[in-house]
This record gives C-alpha cells, structure tokens and sequence, in this order.
C-alpha cells in the first residue's frame, strides 16, 4: 500500500516542499509548488500549520486517484508518473512528435512525412503548435475535417494519421485493466472520416513502356557524378523487372540480399514490422537488368549505391521522378510517371495481358494475405513470381 507524508530534502532558509511516497519498500518524492522556511521546521520535520494543511489537502488528492486501483504490482517510478500525470493534461504536441520520430527511425520516411503534413495542417487550423489532447474534441475535429472540404485526399488521409496517433497514444498512456485512464477523449468515437476514392489507376500502357525503355535517350544532365535520366531510366528498369519491387526497398537492400544464384531475398521494408512473415519475399534478378547490379553496386554493406549517394530514400526518389519527367518531355510522353507507375504497371501487365490472377499477382507483389491461417501451414514456393515476371518482361521488351 502506498503511503504519503509531507517531507523537505534540503536544510537552508527557505526549502522546496515534497511529499514523500513509500510504496513496495521503495521511496521517492513529488515536488509542489509551496517553499518553507527554516522556522517552520524541527528536527527536519516540517511544523508549519499553513503548509501542513495543504499538503493534506494533496496527499487527499493523491489517495482519491489511486483509491480504486491495483495499484500493488506498480513500481514507485509507475505510481510516481501516474501522479504527476494526471495533474497535467498530456500534450498532443509532445507525443505526435515522438510518434513520427519513431516511424522516420523506422526508416518509413514516407509515413512520417504524410503524419507530419497532417499535424502541420492540424496546427495550421488551430493557429498554434502547442496542443493538448483534451482540446481535440470530436467538435474540433469535425470542424477541422469540413475545413478541408476543398481536397477530399486530406480530408481521409490527414484524420486517418491523427486518429492513428491517438490510438497510440491510448496504447501508451491508458491502461484499461487498472482503470487508468490518462487520454479521456476519443473524438474518432464520433467524428466520421470521409473515405478515398478507388486510387486512380497509375499504370502505363505497354506502348508507352516499350517506347520508355528501348528510345536512345541523351544523359549529358549530371547530378553528382550521375545523370539523372540514366538513373531514373535504370532505376525504372530495376523496379519494372523486380516484379515492382519499390524504390524504397532498392535504396535499402543490402548486399546479403543477394546470392551468387542470383536470387534477391529481402523483407519489404513498407510491412516488415506488420507482417507475421516479415513481408519476406524472393526473386531471381533477369538477365535483362543483372548488368545494372554492377554499375550501381553500392559500398561497404549497400547492395546498390543509392544509399551512399543520397541522404535519403526521398531524395533518391526525387532525383528519379525528376529524371523521368525530363525523359517524358523528350520523347512527348503525355503520361505523368513515377517511380510508383511501374510497379503498377507491373501489377496491369500481369493480369491483363498475362492471364495472372489477382491473388497471384497481389503475392507477387508482396501484399498482405487474406489467408493468414492458412499460410501458416504451407511452405511457400517462390518460383511462381519467377516465372510470371519473365512473362510480363516478355510483353513489354518483346
């Protein structure tokens, strides 16, 4: 049982109050905002009626908030922070920060970037950056979504970051088995997020590729030590023949992803900490792109130089889609292409004109499985990619 008593730490004029807390054998001290002088104490004990009476009036408090917890299996530092807490309201501002720290460690800088464009549009509603939990009520909340009425991407994406770090935050700060409940407002309880609209379809037509990859196309742009073109046109290449494998995972393989059989083995990076697997996956690298393992072999431990020339994977991204924009211009390609289109031309080319099923291409590709169980029971062959990659290779280089 956890025990509360007035207490000083120091021995000079005028002295910092505490309240000692004793519990499971361990002590330690709340600090208040009331000071004693030295008269008001013997013995280092404190005599003072005025400061003793409101210190009874905290300890008061104090037993009123832990009264109808299980509170016995609570270190001193738990009980210590659960009172002090609930003094103050947690700050939405503080957390979200930490929220999106730990996704861009994570390495899902794309993740972080959306959070934090959605905090920022947040901030930008309430015309400040210091936030409190309790001040986004399900009235703000709406408020802030029918302020975006203007781009319905917002409007489903922005709440859907916002709503996921409030669930974090409840994980964090609320412990429904003992009743404490540190985030009392849930305003998703109530507040409706609009969805998306089915994406709009990025792939390319096979044309269109064909012409991408096989024009003569002049590299004198450099960008350090790189064209552009030549990156964006090869790295293009590597995600289209990869079975679409992303940008973001070119950029952090390693090169013991890669065995002399030339098998690529990597977890996606997108899911691997979702995925019951690991998002693991394998492909065998066509002889069609094995010469670009070469010419972007990375250093020391990066199986391609991407992660050596470029900060991050945005930047390298960046530098991509940048070339292929260049490259669209030249050969009066109408299309707007990213890095992303490959791989959903990938995804289009091996259904519709290769006969794959959705399942087959979604395994492809690496998404998640709507048969979790069952996978379980079944070691996975990975030659399926293998050959429905070089059919839809097939298609576009002919």
């Amino acid at each position: 049982m956890a025990t509360f008593s007035p207490a000083i730490r120091t021995k000079k004029e005028y002295n910092t109050v505490y309240i000692r807390l004793s519990h499971n054998s361990k002590t330690d001290y709340v600090k208040t905002d009331m000071v004693v002088h030295k008269s008001g104490i013997r013995k280092g004990i404190i005599i003072n009626h005025e400061i003793l009476a409101n210190c009874a009036l905290k300890i008061k408090d104090f037993i009123n908030k832990i009264n109808n917890l299980n509170i016995s299996s609570w270190t001193i530092q738990e009980l210590k922070d659960y009172l002090i807490s609930e003094q103050n309201d947690i700050s939405f501002t503080d957390f979200a920060k930490k929220h999106i720290d730990k996704l861009t460690c994570e390495g899902r800088v794309s993740s972080s970037d959306s959070y934090m464009r959605a905090v920022n549009n947040l901030y930008g509603f309430l015309k400040r950056t210091d936030v409190y939990f309790n001040e986004l009520t399900s009235k703000v909340i709406q408020e802030w979504v029918d302020s975006m009425s203007g781009s319905l991407r917002k409007k489903s994406a922005y709440p859907t970051c916002i709503k996921a770090i409030f669930n974090a935050a409840f994980r964090e700060y609320n412990d429904y088995d003992y009743n404490v409940i540190r985030i009392r407002v849930n305003p998703f309880a109530r507040v409706r997020i609009p969805k998306m609209r089915v994406t709009e379809k990025r792939n390319i037509s096979v044309d269109v590729l064909t012409k991408l990859f096989t024009s003569e196309i002049d590299f004198p742009d450099n960008y350090d030590g790189l064209s552009r073109k030549e990156l964006a046109i090869d790295t293009a290449k590597l995600i289209f023949c990869l079975a679409g494998i992303n940008a973001a995972d070119l950029y952090d393989l390693k090169k013991s992803a890669l065995k002399n059989d030339w098998k690529l083995r990597y977890n996606r990076k997108k899911t691997r900490e979702k995925s019951d697997t690991g998002a693991y996956t394998e492909i065998t690298v066509p002889e069609l792109i094995r010469q670009l393992f070469e010419k972007y072999a990375g250093k020391k431990d990066n199986l391609f130089l991407f992660s050596d020339r470029f900060a991050d994977c945005q930047g390298f991204v960046k530098t991509v889609n940048i070339g292929l924009k260049r490259i669209c211009s030249e050969l009066n390609i109408m299309d707007t292409i990213t890095t992303y289109s490959f791989r959903h031309s990938w995804a289009t080319i091996a259904q519709n004109d290769c006969g794959a099923s959705t399942e087959q291409v979604a395994f492809a590709l690496n998404h998640s499985s709507s048969y979790k169980i069952t996978e379980t029971y079944i070691r996975k062959d990975y030659s399926p990619i293998d050959r429905l990659n070089e059919s839809v290779i097939k298609v576009v280089f002919k």
